[in-house]
C-alpha cells in the first residue's frame, strides 16, 4: 500500500530541480502535498487493517472522525434544540444550558432524543410521561424519566417542572405487594418470613457460638479417649493393604484415575470427573478461538451495561446487529459442542466398559461365588431355616454341583428389632476394645456436663452421633435376643455361596427351567452382581411392589419440598427482584443478590436433605441402588426448582419492564410482542435471564455448597469432637470412635456433574457474553470437586469399595439431558440465524409452536439415540466372552476378604452363636476390627483374623527395616540391596510408587 500510493508522487519530485527549475516551485509544492497526502493516506489505511476494529470500534471511530474533521459541529445552544439519534459514544452527555436528555414521543423515531432543561422534560414532543428530571443516578448524563417505584405496576409521574415529594406516585402494586405512604412506596408481603429466617438464624447462631467457646474453654481430661479416636481414624481410613505402606494412608500424590484405592467404582467415580472437566476445556478453547480470530465483541454481546435511556437505546441497537453479524460462531460453536459431547461420550463409556470387564477378568471377587435365591417364602426363625434352604437347592442342582455348595446365607426380617441386632454385634466386636486397654462399659459419672443449655446442646450432638453415657442398650437382654430370633421370619432374597464360579454357573444353568424348590414354593437363582459390603441386609424384606410404592410416595414428598420453598421463600423475594426494570441502571443492589444466593444455596441443601431422606425411606437392597435412587430425586429436584426460579423470576420481570415501558431494538414496547420466541430474544429479557441464570450457575450452585462441605461434612464435625472428647473422661472405647468417625464417599457425585452440566448447557439460548464465564465458572469449581474428592478420599473417608458399575452407567445415560439441551440450542440458534443478519426478532424459518416442537424434537431425538448407542454399541464392550475360567476357590478368596455374604449378615452370625451354638462362632465383619474375626470353615468363614494382623505388622516391620537401610546405603549399595530383596521373596522391597491392588 505504501508503495503504490507514495512512490508516484516521489518519482514525480525527482523530475524537477530546485536550482534549475526554480520557476516551478508551485509545481513542486503542489506534487509534494500530494505525496504526503498519499503517505498518510496509506499509513491511516494500514492501521486500519491492521487493527480491524469491531463493529462498535468502527461506529466510536467514525464518530471521532466527524468530530474532528468538524463534519458534526453544531453551535451548543442549538443543540438544546435539535433532534438526534442515540449518539456511537454512550458517554456524550447534553451540553450544560439544557443537561436532560428527554425520549421523542414520536413512534417513528424511536432512540431520537432531544436535550432539555428541566422543566421541559415531557414537553415540545418527548414522552408525556418522562416528566421526572433524574438527577441522582447518574451525575454527567441526565435524563428524563418515567414515574419509577419499586414494585409498582401503575406509576403516575407529576406535572413538568413539578418538584414537590408527590413528583412519582404508584397507583396499584404488583402481586404480593401493598400501597402504603400515599402511593410513596410497595410493601412486600413476605418480609415477615425472611424476617423471622433471620432471627431463628441469629439466637442460632448465637447458641451455637456460645456452645462453641465453652466447648473450646474445658480442659483436657481424657487424653486417652482422644488418642484412642485419633487411632480408630487410622484403623477406618482408605488404607495401602497388601502392598505399599501397609495399614498406612496412600500417598497424596496418588494418581485416582489408575490406581484402584476403592475398587473399580471408585475409579469411574473420577474418571467421569476428569471426562467433564476435559470436555469443558475443550469447548472454552474453542469459544476462545472465536473471541481472538473473530470478535471480542463476543464477550460484551449482552453483558454492556446502560444506565440512562440513550445509553441503552446505543446498547440495544449495536448489540442486536452484532448478535446477527456474529450468530455464526454461536451456531459454530453450538454443532461442535455438541458432536464432540456426544462422540465423546460414546468414547468414553467404550473406554470404560473395557476398563470394568478387564478388571473383573483379572480379579476374582465375592460376588463371583455368590448366586441369589429370590421368593423364598417366610419361614420362622424356630426352623433350621439355614439347613432347609441348604438342602433345598442340593436337590434342585443335584448332587455333582451340590460338592461345592459352602452354606446359604438367610435373609431376615429384623426391621422392628434392629436397635437389638446392633447392640448385640457391639457387644460381639467388644473384645477389641479390651484388647487395646479401652473400657467396655461406660464410665460412672454425674451426668452434671449435660446441664444448663450448652449441655443440652452437647447431649443433642452426642445422641445424634449414636454417643451414648446413659446407659443406653442395658433393656436388651439375651433371652429377649433368643426370643427374638426364633419368632423372626425369613425375607424374599437369600444368597447361595458356592466353593468355584464354575459351579455356580452351572447350578445358574440347571435351576434356569425349574427353579428352586422351597416348601411348595419355586425360587429362583440368579447371579449376583454386587459385593457384600454393599448389601443392606434389614431391607431385604422390602418387595419391587413396596419399593415402587415407596419411590412414589417419595417423588411427591420432595415435588412437595420444592413448592414450598418457592412459594414460602423464593416468591416473595421474586416479588422484590421484579420490582427492577433491568433497563436503565435499574437493577437489585449486592445485598439482594446475596439473599439470591443464599436462597438458592439453601434450596439446594434441602433438596439433598430431602433427597437422601427420599433414598432412604425407599430400602433399597444394595448401596448402589440407593445412590441411583438418590441421583434420581436430587437431579429431579434441582431441574424443577431451576425450572420454577427462572420461569417465575422472568415473567414477573417482564411484567415490571412492561410497566415502564421497555421497547426492543425496533423501536416496538416489549409488551407489544405476541410471540414468545420475540419476546425471549429481546434484550432485556435477554439480560434479565442472562444474569439470574449466571447468577444462579456462580457462585450459588458451582462453588458456595461445595466450599462449604468440606467444613460441614469433615473438618467442623472432627473439630467439634475432637473438643467434645478431650473434655469428657466418659466417652472411651467405641463411643471415641463414634466421635471421630470418618464421613462416609457416597456415589451422589454423578448427580452433582450432571446437573451442572445442565446448567452450562442452557448458558446458549441467552446471550454470548454469558458464554466463557460461565464455561469458566464450571471448569473452575469442577477442578476443585476433583481436588476435594481426591482430598476426601485419601483422607477423610471411611474405607469404601466400590465394586459395581451401576451407578456410574446411569451417570452416562443421564449425560443424554445436557447433550440434548445443546441439541435444542443448535436447532434455536440455527433458525435464528436463518433470518439473515438484518433479521428482526423471532426471524427464522420457523416460528412460534413449530419451533418449539423442533427444538421438543431435537431433544427426544437425542435422548432415544444417546441411549440406543450406549445399550448396542457400548455394552457390548463390557462383557468377555473369551473370559478365562476362574479357578481360585472361595475359600481363598475369603482367607484374604473379610466381609463376605455371611460375615456381613448381622442375624446370621447372631443366630450362629444364641441358635446354633456354633464353636466358634461366625465372627461379624466390623469395619476396623477384623482382628478378632475367627474362622471355622464347616460355617464358610475363612478369615482369621489374628493371624491377618499378625501377617501384616510382620510386612509392616519388613517395610520399615527395608525403608531405613535404605536410607543409610549410597546408590550403588542401594541396587544391590533392591537386587537381594528381589531374589529373597521372604523380604520384599517396599515399592516407590503406589501399585494398583493386588486381589486374589
Amino acid at each position: 500500500s505504501l508503495v503504490s500510493l507514495a512512490v508516484p508522487g516521489l518519482w514525480r519530485c525527482q523530475r524537477f530541480s530546485f536550482d534549475q527549475h526554480l520557476h516551478n516551485l508551485p509545481k513542486i509544492k503542489m506534487r509534494l502535498s500530494f505525496t504526503l497526502h498519499c503517505t498518510l493516506l496509506a499509513l491511516l489505511w494500514h492501521s486500519a487493517l491492521a487493527v480491524r476494529p469491531s463493529g462498535r470500534e468502527a461506529e466510536l471511530l467514525e464518530h471521532q472522525v466527524e468530530r474532528i474533521t468538524g463534519s458534526s459541529q453544531v453551535n451548543r445552544a442549538s443543540k438544546c434544540e435539535q433532534d438526534a439519534q442515540a449518539p456511537a459514544d454512550p458517554t456524550e452527555a447534553c451540553p450544560s444550558e439544557c443537561p436532560f436528555a428527554a425520549e421523542l414521543a414520536d413512534p417513528t423515531k424511536y432512540c431520537h432524543f432531544k436535550c432539555v432543561k428541566a422543566e421541559e422534560c415531557g414537553t415540545k414532543g418527548t414522552i408525556p410521561n418522562q416528566t421526572i428530571p433524574e438527577k441522582e443516578k447518574v451525575k454527567e448524563n441526565k435524563y428524563c424519566r418515567y414515574c419509577e417505584v419499586e414494585a409498582c405496576a401503575a406509576c403516575t409521574a407529576g406535572r413538568p417542572g413539578e418538584e414537590s415529594e408527590a413528583v412519582e406516585t404508584c397507583q396499584k402494586c404488583m402481586p404480593g405487594y401493598t400501597l402504603k405512604n400515599d402511593g410513596k412506596e410497595c410493601v412486600t408481603h413476605g418480609d415477615w418470613v425472611f424476617l423471622a429466617l433471620a432471627a431463628v438464624a441469629g439466637v442460632g447462631a448465637l447458641f451455637g457460638l456460645a456452645w462453641f467457646a465453652t466447648l473450646q474453654s474445658k480442659a483436657t481430661v481424657n487424653p486417652e479417649g482422644l488418642q484412642y479416636g485419633m487411632y480408630s481414624q487410622l484403623r477406618m481410613m482408605v488404607t495401602q493393604d497388601h502392598h505399599g505402606d501397609e495399614g498406612q494412608p496412600y500417598p497424596f500424590n496418588t494418581n485416582l484415575l489408575s490406581v484402584h484405592v476403592a475398587g473399580p467404582g471408585g475409579t469411574a467415580l473420577f474418571r467421569f470427573q476428569a471426562a467433564a472437566i476435559l470436555w469443558a476445556v475443550l469447548v472454552i478453547g474453542v469459544w476462545l478461538g472465536f473471541v481472538l480470530f473473530v470478535s471480542k465483541d463476543l464477550l460484551l454481546l449482552g453483558n454492556r451495561p446502560a444506565a440512562t435511556p440513550r445509553q441503552l437505546c446505543e446498547v440495544v441497537g449495536w448489540g442486536r446487529k452484532r448478535q446477527m453479524e456474529l450468530i455464526w460462531t454461536k451456531v459454530s460453536w453450538l454443532a461442535f459442542a455438541y458432536l464432540s459431547g456426544t462422540l465423546g461420550a460414546i468414547f468414553y463409556g467404550i473406554m470404560m466398559a473395557k476398563f470394568f470387564r478387564s478388571f473383573d477378568s483379572e480379579r476374582a471377587t465375592l460376588s463371583d461365588y455368590v448366586a441369589v435365591l429370590e421368593g423364598v417364602p417366610k419361614l420362622t426363625g424356630d426352623e433350621k431355616v439355614e439347613d432347609i434352604l441348604k438342602e433345598a437347592v442340593e436337590t434342585a442342582i443335584g448332587s455333582d454341583i451340590a460338592k461345592e455348595l459352602v452354606a446359604v446365607s438367610v435373609g431376615w426380617d429384623f426391621q422392628a428389632h434392629r436397635a437389638q441386632v446392633r447392640h448385640f454385634i457391639d457387644e460381639e466386636v467388644g473384645k477389641f476394645h479390651e484388647s487395646n486397654e479401652e473400657p467396655l462399659a461406660i464410665p460412672e459419672g454425674t451426668g452434671d456436663e449435660f446441664n444448663g443449655v450448652c449441655g443440652s446442646i452437647t447431649k443433642k450432638v452426642l445422641n445424634r452421633w449414636h454417643i451414648h453415657l446413659d446407659g443406653h442398650g442395658e433393656e436388651f437382654t439375651t433371652e429377649d435376643l433368643k426370643k427374638n430370633l426364633t419368632s423372626m421370619e425369613t425375607a424374599p432374597v437369600s444368597y447361595v455361596i458356592f466353593m468355584t464360579e464354575s459351579a455356580r454357573d452351572k447350578a445358574l444353568e440347571v435351576t434356569k427351567a425349574s427353579g428352586v424348590v422351597v416348601k411348595d414354593a419355586t425360587c429362583t437363582l440368579k447371579p449376583e452382581t454386587y459385593e457384600p459390603e454393599a448389601l443392606f441386609w434389614h431391607n431385604l424384606p422390602v418387595t419391587n411392589k413396596e419399593f415402587g410404592w415407596k419411590f412414589t410416595v417419595s417423588s411427591g414428598n420432595i415435588f412437595l419440598t420444592c413448592m414450598a420453598w418457592t412459594v414460602l421463600l423464593y416468591l416473595p423475594y421474586a416479588h422484590y427482584m421484579s420490582a427492577f426494570s433491568y433497563a436503565n441502571g435499574d437493577e437489585p443492589s449486592p445485598l439482594a443478590e446475596s439473599v439470591f444466593i443464599g436462597l438458592v444455596v439453601g434450596a439446594q441443601v434441602g433438596l439433598f436433605v430431602a433427597s437422601s431422606i427420599g433414598a432412604e425411606f425407599c430400602q433399597c437392597h444394595y448401596e448402589d441402588q440407593k445412590h441411583r435412587v438418590y441421583i434420581i430425586f436430587y437431579n429431579a429436584a434441582l431441574i424443577l426448582n431451576l425450572v420454577m426460579d427462572i420461569v417465575l423470576q422472568g415473567y414477573l420481570s417482564y411484567l415490571q419492564m412492561v410497566g415502564v415501558g421497555a421497547r426492543v431494538a425496533d423501536g416496538r414496547l416489549l409488551g407489544s410482542l405476541t410471540s414468545l420466541q420475540e419476546i425471549f430474544e429481546s434484550y432485556p429479557m435477554q439480560k434479565s435471564v442472562g444474569k439470574l441464570l449466571f447468577k444462579y450457575c456462580w457462585p450459588c450452585t458451582f462453588l458456595v455448597p461445595f466450599l462449604a462441605e468440606p467444613f460441614i461434612a469433615q473438618l467442623g464435625p472432627y473439630h467439634v469432637g475432637t473438643l467434645l472428647l478431650r473434655s469428657n473422661s466418659r466417652i472411651r472405647g467405641e463411643n471415641a470412635e463414634r466421635a471421630l468417625e470418618l464421613s462416609e464417599m457416597e456415589q451422589g457425585r454423578y448427580a452433582d456433574v450432571i446437573f451442572n452440566l445442565i446448567l452450562v448447557a442452557c448458558i446458549p439460548f441467552i446471550a454470548p457474553a454469558y458464554m466463557l464465564i460461565t464455561y469458566g465458572a464450571f471448569l473452575l469449581a469442577h477442578l476443585y470437586i476433583y481436588f476435594y474428592d481426591h482430598w476426601k478420599t485419601l483422607r477423610w473417608a471411611r474405607k469404601f469399595y466400590f465394586s459395581s458399575d451401576e451407578v456410574h452407567w446411569f451417570g452416562q445415560q443421564l449425560l443424554c439431558l445436557p447433550l440434548g439441551i445443546l441439541a435444542a440450542a443448535l436447532v434455536f440458534k440455527a433458525n435464528q440465524m436463518s433470518g439473515g443478519p438484518n433479521g428482526g426478532l423471532g426471524s427464522g424459518v420457523l416460528h412460534g409452536s413449530v419451533l418449539g416442537a423442533a427444538m421438543a424434537g431435537a431433544f427426544t431425538l437425542h435422548v432415544l439415540v444417546h441411549l440406543t448407542l450406549l445399550d448396542m454399541v457400548v455394552k457390548p464392550y463390557r462383557s468377555d466372552p473369551n473370559k478365562a475360567e476362574n479357578k481360585t476357590p472361595f475359600s481363598k478368596v475369603a482367607e484374604e476378604e473379610a466381609a463376605t455374604h455371611l460375615t456381613t449378615n448381622p442375624v446370621q452370625c447372631l443366630r450362629s452363636k444364641y441358635i446354633h451354638e456354633d464353636s466358634p462362632p461366625l465372627s461379624p465383619f466390623v469395619l476396623g476390627k477384623e482382628k478378632i474375626m475367627k474362622p471355622n470353615p464347616k460355617l464358610g468363614a475363612y478369615f482369621d483374623g489374628e493371624q491377618d494382623f499378625q501377617q501384616k505388622e510382620k510386612r509392616k516391620s519388613r517395610e520399615s527395616k527395608a525403608s531405613a537401610e535404605a536410607a543409610t546405603l549410597n546408590p550403588q549399595e542401594s541396587g544391590s540391596a533392591e537386587a537381594k530383596m528381589e531374589a529373597d521373596p521372604e523380604e520384599p522391597q517396599k515399592p516407590q510408587e503406589p501399585q494398583e491392588p493386588q486381589e486374589p
